[in-house]
């Protein structure tokens, strides 16, 4: 009987050491750990030359990462210009109640970046994420400068809001349950758009809640300011995120902000700024981590894989924001 139960028990385990789920798990397992270790040698140093080699190792994580569920509509407009356009990220099992939204805006120092990259992997992981978790992901273009001037950033935030009004129902979504994530340029827009009422809907923010990565709220880039914010350098501090912060006042929206162990500090100190400026304007702090192990870009290019501490972290803010005072029913969210 027991040379019996041995053998049926190796042929389990041999099956199951087969099977293409572990192959999964092993190919994103032995990618992670050459991920994580790369990260670490990049250091704190950041150019382009250093994002370029992030992506390369986040690249061959996603090359193996779980997709399923989702179905993509691409390029859909929500304005006039080439770069008003977003792709919605649906899960292929319609939810029972309208689903909540979240809203990616991806960095790129004002000036560049995509809602994907060339590979069609980064940064499509972060809405198939959420669509995964049974909400709807949005992944948003905007207008780079210098083809766009101050307010621009925030305005096409808006405008993404009020298609999602019109539009996000008949697939499945919820307008009142909506949430913004962005990393470094993307989350500098988010804050420009929280803290300028003249951009808001009817002076509402429209958001349920905002997630900020490594923001670059300082906009220590004169080059940059002078093509964005205009020639009058006296108009720059109260234009940037952390003057219109100061200013604001406005409905506030819970937040959630953090910076990595591998920011450069001309990040680090502003988003220390931000988050020092936000406890003291209102009664209590904004949600804060710093991610060990990440740099600027990691942390987002590690959602929807094996590296699952990043985004638990931001599902666990949902979930509270969605489950706090005056919550309705039906904000619970599980994987597919």
């Amino acid at each position: 009987m027991k040379r019996t139960v041995g053998i049926l028990t190796g042929l389990i385990s041999a099956v199951l050491l087969s099977s293409p789920m572990l192959e999964e798990a092993r190919a994103q397992n032995d990618a992670l750990a050459a991920a994580q270790a790369g990260v670490r040698d990049l250091g704190k140093y950041w150019n382009r030359d250093v994002s370029a080699a992030t992506r390369s190792l986040f690249v061959d994580l996603h090359a193996s990462s779980n997709r399923s569920g989702v179905r993509v509509i691409s390029d859909v407009s929500y304005g006039p210009e080439a770069l008003q356009v977003l792709d919605l990220f649906v899960p292929e099992q319609r939810p029972a109640t309208p689903a909540p939204i979240v809203i990616f805006v991806h960095g790129g120092a004002l000036t560049r970046g995509d809602k994907v990259g060339p590979d069609g992997l980064i940064y499509s992981n972060v809405p198939t994420f959420y669509a995964r978790h049974g909400m709807i992901g949005v992944n948003m273009n905007y207008r780079l400068v210098p083809d766009v001037k101050w307010p621009g950033g925030p305005e096409d935030i808006r405008s993404v809001l009020l298609w999602l009004r019109e539009n996000i129902g008949e697939h499945g979504g919820d307008a009142s349950k909506v949430f913004i994530i962005g990393n470094s340029a993307g989350a500098t827009h988010i804050a420009s758009y929280l803290f300028h009422e003249p951009t808001q809907i009817e002076g509402d923010p429209g958001v349920a809640g905002a997630l900020l990565a490594s923001g670059g709220f300082g906009m220590d880039n004169p080059t940059t300011n002078r093509a964005y914010l205009g020639d009058d350098e006296s108009t720059w501090d109260a234009n940037k995120p952390l003057g219109l912060a100061e200013s604001y006042e406005g409905k506030p929206v819970p937040i959630f902000m953090w910076s990595t162990e591998f920011d450069p500090a001309r990040i680090e100190t502003p988003v220390a700024q931000m988050y020092t400026l936000l406890c003291s304007k209102y009664d209590h702090c904004p949600r804060f981590t710093q991610f060990q192990g990440h740099n600027h870009v990691s942390d987002i290019m590690s959602i929807n894989s094996a590296d699952t501490e990043v985004g638990e972290a931001t599902l666990d803010f949902i979930q509270d924001v969605l489950e706090g005072p005056g919550a309705g029913s039906g904000s619970q969210m599980s994987a597919l």
